[in-house]
């Protein structure tokens, strides 16, 4: 592939570098710039924009999307946790093809995404795991060949030695993926969707023409799934509309049949990894990796690509209903239309053909001749099922309902075994297989109930759950152990928090259910919501830093307590908030941190402070000091023990060291130096140099002029 022009845009020069050697690693020839200065202001010629949001660049795609051209696409690097600032962006312009974090950054992880972008070679489950590792494949065309390729899955993932969190968050975005390409992907010759007037319960009696294709790979640290239909019928606009709906629902989130979207928001806070690769009217693929050695699976990188190139890639399994006619087998490439002309067959061929045809009449003959003449003998069977209502079907063709004492499937033939399959909403597929004899007889087959799938969240998350008074674990959680279509109580503590009782009617067997419960502060504490722009300030209260807490956040503190917070980060003016929140306050406080010059202060003695007039956030802070400020002038302070005393008139313009050089002054004799009004001392730390100082003893008050040596004592008399 020939180089093709690639932009990076990233306010960080050494994190550019990173982006830029990755970028040239997918065949690009790459521009960086650290400003969107350096970029211009004309129209944007490129086959890949890579965008760094942050810092001054938090907010450049809403500049630069206007001004792409041609077939520009782009990718997105910004900070974890920004989800819904990902979904807006993708929303805004169909040119953004993905994002990825900068907390996980690997150039080789952006290198792939950016491959896929250039090149369009996109399908294949191979293309996400390290090389060498075995990509497992398997296809499934209904409801219990899905059941059947979780259970092997879940199994591999534990003899991988995948921990069982997850294995959940594995099967639970595997059940989403399956379900979506088996009922939700197939459409008509039309276009229209096949299943959209039948019930779900009917739904998942059915099985498919055409099979879906189910990868899985592991390598130790990754665990890979893949998904793909054949019919290339998902959109991006029906994902980032879905993605958006459920990030800004204000209420409670319930799943019900035919949830809209749901699963894929479930698969996004399930999963390190989702993309979505499609080939219009042909094939749609998605794509999940668990991060195995993240303690806690966030999402690092989405993406939606659309296939580019004619030959490369596997696509999908089964034929497609756009495919032309005739086409029957899994769809590996895309080939010329126009099929290279066949060559004649030899003569001898010919030959050979013929006498194996005949050789092959007289074989049917002799197998078909006993068949023709001798009479069948035909017997009735009355099949119930445990328990009743189930769905038959015999030798793969539906025969009717077992409803009551069974269902009576006549015309069997005497002799031979019948393969029968029970089905009922709500239970596992019960198999077996039936040998029918002359005269009646009867068949039982017994279902298993499938259990009931809740899924409990909080707001925020991390809440000890007790179901009916037993520990159940911290949410999010997943449940499966509650009796279907009873009723439980459900509590959720959290320390800050009022615990919150809530009666959950569990769904019937089969079934699924997410909860996630907003938490009120409790009455002792208010809830401060604190953040800044741009994001990512550090956040000390009351003194101290709150390790690991950086704006947006959520802190709790006492209520009817004053309380102080500092939001501070490099080259910004901090902001200072001081507040007295009242009971089960729940306050948001917003900062915008200008552009600052750093004041450096120090001094050749211990235990000095300094205060600079007019700057909140540089009061009586402990030498040596660093504070970020405006520029201006201020009247600068400093004290300490001793009586210490220095100050100054700051002019700031630009980034300032300064040195303090003190000395101390001894009163001679049972003289006392002046230091204030009422207020005398023995001794005084003053500035070095010639100072001079009021001295006061039993025969009056007088000035003199001392010269002030830096860390030396000197008398005054």
């Amino acid at each position: 592939m020939l180089a093709r022009r690639v932009i990076a845009l990233s306010p960080d020069k050494a994190f550019g570098k990173q982006l830029a050697s990755a970028l040239k690693a997918a065949g690009g020839t790459v521009d960086l710039h650290l400003s969107l200065e350096e970029l211009g202001k004309s129209e944007i010629h490129a086959a890949l924009l890579v965008l760094h949001l942050d810092g001054e660049l938090v907010n450049a795609a809403t500049e630069l999307l206007p001004r792409l051209v041609g077939d520009t696409r782009v990718i997105a690097v910004l900070a974890r946790g920004q989800l819904a600032s990902v979904v807006d962006v993708m929303l805004r312009s169909d040119r953004v093809v993905a994002m990825m974090t900068t907390e996980s950054f690997d150039s080789r992880e952006l290198a792939a995404l950016a491959t896929r972008t250039l090149a369009g070679d996109i399908f294949g489950l191979e293309k996400l795991v390290r090389w060498g590792t075995l990509v497992h494949s398997q296809l499934v065309s209904d409801y219990q060949e899905k059941s059947l390729a979780i259970a092997q899955i879940s199994e591999f993932a534990e003899h991988m030695g995948v921990r069982r969190k997850y294995r959940e968050a594995i099967d639970q975005c595997l059940d989403e993926m399956l379900m979506n390409a088996l009922y939700n992907a197939p459409v008509d010759d039309k276009g229209q969707p096949v299943f959209s007037d039948i019930p779900t319960k009917t739904r998942v009696s059915l099985r498919v023409e055409q099979k879906v294709v189910v990868q899985y790979a592991c390598d130790g640290t990754h665990f890979c799934i893949s998904v793909r239909d054949a019919f290339g019928t998902l959109q991006r606009e029906t994902v980032l509309r879905y993605l958006d709906k459920c990030l800004h629902s204000e209420q409670q989130i319930d799943r019900k049949v035919g949830g809209a979207g749901l699963g894929l928001y479930m698969m996004v806070n399930s999963a390190s990894t989702v993309l979505f690769n499609v080939l219009p009217g042909v094939a749609t693929e998605v794509a999940c990796v668990f991060d195995l050695e993240s303690p806690k699976l966030v999402l690092d990188q989405l993406g939606y690509f659309h296939e580019k190139i004619d030959a490369a890639g596997r696509l999908a399994g089964g034929p497609s209903k756009k495919l032309p006619a005739g086409a029957s087998h899994v769809v590996e490439r895309r080939q010329s239309d126009t099929p290279p002309p066949a060559a004649a067959p030899p003569p001898a061929l010919i030959r050979l053909l013929v006498v194996a045809i005949f050789a092959m009449c007289i074989l049917i003959g002799f197998v078909a001749w006993p068949r023709l003449f001798n009479a069948k003998h035909y017997t009735h069977v009355i099949v119930a099922t445990t328990p009743p209502g189930a769905t038959i079907e015999v030798d793969g063709r539906a025969v009717g309902r077992a409803v009551g004492s069974g269902l009576d499937v006549r015309d069997l033939e005497v002799g031979r075994a019948y393969p029968v399959v029970a089905r009922l909403d709500g239970y596992e597929p019960a198999e077996g297989v039936m040998e029918s004899r002359s005269g009646s007889g009867s068949f039982e087959l017994r279902l298993r109930a499938l259990a009931a799938t809740i899924d409990l969240d909080s707001q925020p998350s991390g809440a000890s759950v007790e179901l009916d008074g037993k520990p159940a674990g911290n949410t999010p959680l997943h449940v499966t152990t509650l009796s279907p279509g009873s009723t439980a109580s459900v509590v959720f503590k959290k320390q800050g928090y009022k615990d919150a009782t809530v009666q959950l009617a569990v769904p019937e067997a089969g079934k699924s259910l997410v909860m996630v419960q907003p938490l009120l502060v409790a009455a002792d504490l208010a809830r401060i919501e604190l953040d800044t722009e741009p994001p990512g300030a550090r956040v000390v209260q009351n003194g101290q830093v709150l390790a690991g807490v950086l704006t947006p956040a959520q802190v709790i503190v006492e209520a009817d307590h004053p309380v102080k917070f500092v939001l501070s980060m490099p080259h910004r003016v901090p902001a200072v908030i001081e507040l007295t929140p009242g009971h089960g306050a729940e306050i948001v406080k917003h900062a915008k941190l200008a552009d600052g010059a750093t004041v450096t202060i120090d001094a050749n003695l211990d235990g000095l402070q300094v205060s600079l007039t007019g700057a909140a956030s540089c009061q009586k802070v402990d030498l040596p000091a660093t504070c970020v400020v405006l520029k201006g002038t201020y009247p600068l302070e400093i004290t300490g023990p001793t009586n210490a005393h220095a100050a100054r008139q700051l002019g700031v313009t630009t980034d300032v060291t300064l040195h303090f050089s003190l000395g101390t002054v001894e009163a001679g004799g049972d003289k006392q130096i002046v230091v204030g009004p009422n207020h005398t001392a023995k001794r005084v730390v003053l500035e070095a140099g010639r100072r001079n100082v009021t001295l006061t003893d039993d025969a009056g008050t007088h000035a003199t002029a001392v010269i002030v040596k830096a860390g030396q004592t000197v008398v005054a008399n």
